[in-house]
């Protein structure tokens, strides 16, 4: 994989401070036919233009930064943390007339059950235009790719966007667009553009177009606009249908590539992230768009506004979550700022319903589950020459397609100890057949304030169980 640790981007547009309110529903309200709500938590991360950064951040990119925020408790959290992101260099004007833009949601047993929004979407005025321009001139000349995130949420008004774009070209900077206004002619002159499907159709229902098949016209339509607005490539993402990308040289379709599309919050930001980054490096806009396009299909198999780790797009998409101990350990110095790390280990061989159920329990108590697996080596030591059924690739490969495990580890080891000194997690899940006090890394967990948690295993369910009944074919 390509070195993105020499790309420089320059985003601007809408930041969002995208809010969790994490809680359970359990039943109705007796004042009205309405669910009671039990809070949690909350969690606060960068969204709209933040999450575009975070994810060139991810990729081991460095991004200027540049937005609006208000003078407001929002504004100093979005400060707070853009402190505490590595290689984001925040460039932000406070406008005290305006509120921060915040979207709430109200999420129970990992589903959205309502999202409030808080912003204003009226254009900034002249004053601030201009002091976000001056700071986009300052960086111009030290980035690679210039970013125009539009959320519409008024930071991007025309006369802005026509000058951002002016410089751009005045300094020969390649321009991406992620768009959300109706009228594209305002970007005019961009060179890439990414809509999605729905995106598309609202910029062109001026265009007369009577092809049925959607490819076709997503075609005809793209073809139209890059006529009319000087674009070279307009990518449009279709979703699980994948991508269509038309350019004025070619035209080419890359399917998705997700495995499992758990939510969908961000991933255009992921695709505009990915691709910059690719195309700072030398990719041609075919394999940017292949990058993108891989990274996007990573990125709907996580939960909330999330972003993909550089060292995921390494791996064979059925391997993406297996790492290192080392790299399990880096990953997480950010993870666990504002999120509960799980731990759990296990042979997982002939893996069965019991195994399932335990899992997604334990995930139900965590932000973030890390599974520790017993190599081959490791469970012959512990189980006998005749085990394991599957190797150890194989079980990687089960446990990998499981949306509430985020990362497996191998160890060989009889026990998993060095992992759980390593790791530091929140919490240590074991089968309630256990004594707390027996379970390996209990002493530990306590010395960091970290809780073991048994959890009842289905009655019945075991690898041992399975093998007996195949035995004896019952």
């Amino acid at each position: 994989m390509n070195n993105f640790s020499k790309a420089k981007i320059l985003c601007i547009g809408d930041l969002i401070l995208d809010c969790y309110t994490v809680g359970d529903v359990e039943k109705i309200s007796p004042e009205a036919p309405i669910p009671i709500f039990k809070l949690n938590k909350k969690e606060y991360i960068l969204g709209g233009a933040g999450n575009v950064a975070r994810n060139i951040s991810a990729g081991g990119g460095y991004c200027f930064l540049l937005s609006v925020i208000g003078k407001d408790n929002a504004g100093k959290k979005m400060i707070e943390l853009l402190g505490i992101e590595k290689n984001i260099e925040p460039l932000i004007v406070k406008d005290p007339k305006r509120p921060t833009t915040i979207k709430t949601r109200f999420v129970s047993g990992s589903q959205q059950i309502l999202r409030v929004d808080d912003e204003i979407n009226k254009d900034i005025n002249q004053e601030i235009e201009t002091k976000v321009f001056r700071f986009f001139k300052e960086k111009i000349r030290n980035c690679d790719i210039v970013i125009i995130s539009d959320y519409s949420k008024g930071l991007l008004t025309n006369n802005l966007l026509k000058l951002v774009i002016k410089e751009s070209k005045k300094n020969k900077k390649l321009v991406i667009v992620d768009p959300k206004k109706t009228n594209f002619s305002i970007y005019k002159g961009a060179n890439i553009i990414t809509p999605n499907y729905r995106e598309l159709l609202n910029a062109t229902n001026h265009i007369n177009c009577k092809e049925k098949n959607e490819e076709k016209k997503i075609s005809f339509l793209s073809e139209n606009l890059i006529k009319q607005n000087s674009f070279n490539t307009i990518i449009t993402t279709r979703s699980s249908k994948g991508m269509l990308v038309f350019s004025r040289k070619k035209k080419f379709h890359l399917s998705s590539e997700a495995l499992e599309v758990y939510d969908v919050s961000g991933a255009g930001d992921t695709v505009v992230a990915y691709l910059s980054l690719g195309i700072s490096v030398g990719l041609n806009i075919e394999e940017a768009t292949h990058l993108a396009n891989k990274a996007a299909g990573i990125v709907v198999g996580k939960f909330g506004t999330a972003t993909v780790k550089y060292f995921e797009l390494g791996m064979k998409d059925e391997l993406k979550k297996k790492v290192s101990l080392a790299q399990a350990m880096q990953l997480l110095k950010k993870t666990r700022i504002d999120k509960k790390i799980g731990f759990t280990n296990g042979c997982f061989d002939l893996f069965h319903a019991g195994h399932l159920k335990f899992l997604s329990e334990a995930k139900k108590r965590c932000d973030f589950l890390v599974v520790g697996l017993n190599s081959d080596s490791s469970i012959k030591a512990l189980k006998g020459k005749y085990r394991p059924i599957n190797n150890q690739k194989e079980r990687t490969q089960v446990l990998s397609y499981l949306p509430f495990i985020d990362l497996v580890i191998l160890f060989n080891e009889k026990t998993p100890i060095k992992l759980i000194k390593g790791l530091k997690p929140n919490f240590l899940f074991k089968g309630a057949d256990y004594n707390l006090d027996d379970v390996v890394g209990s002493k530990e967990m306590k010395s960091w304030g970290g809780e073991v948690i048994l959890i009842h295993y289905v009655e019945g369910h075991s690898t041992t169980n399975l093998i007996n009944r195949v035995k004896h074919g019952t």
